[in-house]
């Protein structure tokens, strides 16, 4: 520690620290323009100038180091004077266009002024003029060159936070100015943090252009919908209209940053399909009715298939309260422990559970990534989780971090990653085997030997790939770290060997805990509550419901006995559909007829119910099918909590009423208990939150009141000790031809990114992408329409040739609804064999699905049927 004194106030602050923070310690405000918290100090504005004792200059505080026995006056006539001249020569260039700028009211340089600055000008030049009009650098930039103040934050934060380097600067002097590749930003995220961090109007929001000011907005601090990251943000209303977003910049996970489904994805609250009305099916089509007609409906059919099994699907996409009251109607009222929250992949609860207990992190990710090491497991973080990949950006280059990765899609980050790993479709459970037994070759002699000879007797000798040396350098490093942070992608979760991926990672964290190792884990969730659908028991394993002692607590907290039958996931669920034996199948906000990976079989399935509920705020083609119809309220629309990746949990607020006729979720469940004649007790928000914190382990002493800005920490379950170790999957044949993996892109994930028009401008039309050596090998070039066909259907995209993909794979976004991709898959099949073709003159439009039966067969005949290779 070291001393220094700020006019006159002394204190203790950290060696390293700057006299910009010591001074933001004593709450003393010095003015910036350059300077960033995020970002290395830059001092090219001169406005933060201090007067520091020994020192004849006036010195920049953001970057000047503080010494032991410093002292420092900031508010001297001589700082004054500078920066009213450093303010005046601003202004020389800069417009006064304040009444036309959209920052007009929350201007930085307008603050500055008007607490620094001149109050008339000693430069009376005509002004540099770039451009007598606006440029437009993309769908959501639109940028006026001559408002800049050449600050850089917007060109530092795309290349050193975001990674995309969109941003740069031309000429020098007087003349120089910021702006895109020849005039655009080609290869820019759209994620609109240059938006967010100009002082000025110079960079602008274009969906937001001329729409309000920042008086006129009613704004409302709330956690985003997208992904698991749970980035806080504030919504901007006008009048109960959606006007705009921006970041809270000093709390939550993402600070000042955001994606852009966060900064631009929340219009989809405005989609044009709404469910306006309750709807039941007359005559095969459904039909508005009022809220009474669909009771009486609803009374007479659920008693008609009481006698019959029942089942429930929830969007991880609600509220905490909402999946907790939604379980417990299902295991309550409709008597069964038939209940997931996931249509697109089965968890292997059997696995999973002990997994999450054992070693699920529930910390900041920043505390969490600051580890030695970290591994990034599966999936393509820079697509699905963007900010979190900033953040292991910031940690790779700022403080050191080991980053190390294992994919089968290449990303960005890969750039700052020390070791990148990449294995083939499906090939990350063989290569994690791999990794234990190279970890165990190279530090087993640590282990006590009785220790190591009961893992070895277990673990064996995985087969290693004697082509590739990856694993090995993963266990080198993994070796070498003190501590060691694992990030595993949920797209491990898609696959039907995601219970030996499971294991193979319970494998992987036991020995690092044998050997000493300080560890964290956590999923990299796609779904922004899909932490919280667990904890809330919105699994059929998670919760030990044959458990007597547990159905006993349930029975005195809920008044009622629960049933002691275990639970189906959706699997089972859909199959007892097909079998006939499903009465009552309610879907909360879940869409498994785009989602599930088997349209043929789902299409089938919920045909065959003899109760198809959908409730929900949007006519999704799973609504489509339904026999009744119950149009929920939306994002935005009813409060709540998210619990995100790292366990926080953070307050959801309402900022805009339920369209039409929607009810709160909340309020439909008690709308469908009380056709039971039963009652779900408590019903609101607040006293479900209070039942949560006394019934679910994790969040036992939460408190509303006590969901600070930063939300607040579910507690992690006491770790037991290592557990049982398990056998490595057999050696994979190595298969051959093109694979086909599905996965999110930036611009979609899913249910809202598909609804928001702002996104839909900015991401790319249904894509296929591929390695470029396939392409050549095929005779394909980028931007070539081509078929994609399985063994149960065909689609046309256009190509995208990917230089960094490897031989062999083929990746398909799954969030493109006109693509249906799920049609060329069958559930149990992942990856999914196919053929690339040259699409032809007469093939379908692009995104159309069908089946090749129906069309011409390839010159081979076509594809096997993919059920077949099950069985070898």
């Amino acid at each position: 520690m070291v001393s220094v004194t700020i006019d006159g106030q002394t204190l203790e602050v950290e060696a390293g620290s700057t006299v910009l923070m010591a001074a933001e310690r004593l709450g003393i405000a010095i003015p910036t323009f350059c300077y960033w918290k995020r970002l290395p100090p830059l001092a090219s504005c001169r406005m933060c100038l201090v007067e520091i004792e020994g020192l004849r200059r006036l010195q920049p505080s953001c970057a000047t180091t503080v010494t032991d026995g410093m002292a420092v006056r900031t508010n001297t006539p001589l700082i004054d004077e500078t920066r009213s001249s450093m303010l005046d020569m601003l202004l020389a260039n800069h417009p006064l266009d304040c009444p036309i700028c959209d920052k007009g009211g929350e201007c930085e340089l307008q603050d500055m002024v008007m607490a620094y600055g001149p109050r008339k000008s000693e430069f009376h030049d005509p002004k540099r003029v770039f451009h007598s009009e606006d440029i437009r650098l993309s769908p959501v930039v639109i940028m006026n060159v001559n408002r800049c103040i050449q600050c850089q934050r917007c060109v530092r934060m795309c290349e050193e936070v975001v990674g995309a380097v969109a941003l740069g600067t031309v000429e020098k002097g007087m003349d120089t100015a910021v702006t895109g590749f020849e005039g655009s930003l080609a290869s820019c995220d759209q994620c609109g943090n240059c938006i967010e961090v100009c002082p000025v109007g110079a960079l602008m929001s274009f969906p937001y252009r001329y729409k309000a000011r920042p008086w006129d907005l009613v704004e409302t601090d709330t956690v985003c919908p997208h992904c698991g990251t749970g980035c806080q943000l504030t919504v901007g209303t006008r009048k109960g209209e959606f006007m705009r977003v921006r970041s809270k910049w000093d709390e939550g996970v993402n600070r000042e940053t955001l994606c852009v489904r966060g900064r631009f994805g929340l219009d989809f609250v405005s989609g044009r399909d709404r469910i306006e009305r309750p709807m039941i099916r007359r005559n095969g089509a459904l039909a508005p009715v009022s809220w009474d007609e669909a009771a009486d409906y609803l009374r007479r059919r659920l008693s008609a298939v009481e006698d019959k099994a029942a089942g429930g699907l929830a969007s991880p996409r609600l509220p905490n309260e909402v999946l907790y009251q939604f379980q417990k109607l299902m295991r309550r009222v409709f008597r069964t422990n038939n209940i997931d929250c996931s249509s697109r992949w089965s968890a292997p609860f059997d696995t999973l559970g002990p997994l999450l207990a054992a070693f699920y992190s529930r910390a900041p990710l920043e505390e969490v990534i600051a580890n030695d090491c970290v591994l990034v497991v599966g999936g393509n973080v820079t697509e699905e989780n963007p900010v979190t990949e900033y953040l292991l950006r910031d940690g790779a280059r700022r403080r050191q971090t080991a980053l190390l990765m294992l994919s089968a899609r290449p990303s960005r980050l890969e750039a700052d990653a020390r070791v990148v790993v990449r294995v083939p479709p499906g090939g990350e459970t063989a290569s994690l085997a791999a990794v234990v037994a190279g970890l165990l070759a190279a530090a087993g002699h640590a282990l006590p030997g009785e220790t190591f000879a009961d893992i070895e007797a277990t673990i064996g000798g995985p087969p290693v790939n004697s082509d590739s040396d990856g694993p090995g350098r993963l266990a080198s490093a993994l070796k070498e770290s003190r501590s060691v942070t694992v990030l595993v992608s949920v797209e491990l979760l898609r696959s039907p060997e995601a219970r030996a991926t499971l294991q193979q990672l319970n494998n992987l964290l036991q020995v690092l805990r044998l050997l000493g190792k300080r560890l964290a884990m956590q999923f990299l969730f796609d779904r922004a509550n899909q932490l919280g659908a667990w904890d809330m028991g919105v699994l059929p394993g998670l919760w030990a419901v044959t458990d007597d002692a547990t159905r006993a607590t349930l029975a005195r907290n809920w008044g009622a006995d629960t049933p002691s039958e275990p639970g189906a996931g959706l699997d089972a669920m859909l199959e007892l559909c097909v079998g006939g034996g499903m009465g009552a199948l309610y879907l909360a906000g879940a869409d498994p007829l785009i989602a599930y990976p088997d349209r043929d079989f789902v299409t089938r399935a919920l045909g065959a119910a003899d109760l198809l509920i959908v409730q929900d705020t949007f006519l999704t083609d799973t609504a489509g099918l339904a026999e009744v119809v119950l149009p929920a309220a939306g994002y935005g629309e009813e409060s709540g909590t998210f619990t995100n990746n790292e366990g926080r949990t953070q307050k959801i607020r309402k900022f805009r009423e339920p369209a039409f006729e929607a009810r709160g979720n909340l309020a439909i469940f008690d709308f469908v208990a009380a056709l039971r004649s039963q009652t779900l007790q408590p019903s609101t928000e607040g006293g479900i939150f209070d039942e949560i914190a006394r019934r679910v382990p994790a969040y036992q002493g939460l408190t509303q009141d006590g969901l600070g800005a930063d939300g607040a920490f579910t507690k992690a379950v006491p770790l037991p000790p290592a557990g049982e170790f398990f056998a490595p999957p057999p050696a994979a044949k190595a298969a051959g031809g093109l694979m086909l993996i599905t996965g999110n892109c930036l611009f979609h994930n899913g249910y809202l990114s598909e609804r928001s028009e702002i996104l839909n401008t900015v991401a790319d039309d249904p894509y296929v992408e591929m390695s470029a050596q396939d392409a050549a090998q095929l005779g394909f070039s980028d931007r070539d329409p081509v078929v994609v066909r399985s063994a149960l259907g065909e689609l046309t995209a256009k190509l995208k040739v990917n230089k960094r993909f490897p031989k062999g794979l083929v990746f398909l976004p799954e969030n493109y609804r006109a693509l249906r991709l799920n049609g060329l898959m069958r559930r149990g099949v992942y990856p999914c064999p196919v053929e690339v073709h040259r699409a032809t003159a007469s093939a379908c439009l692009t995104g159309s699905t069908s089946n090749p039966k129906d069309r011409h067969q390839g010159t081979d005949g076509g594809l096997p049927d993919p059920a077949s290779r099950l069985d070898q």
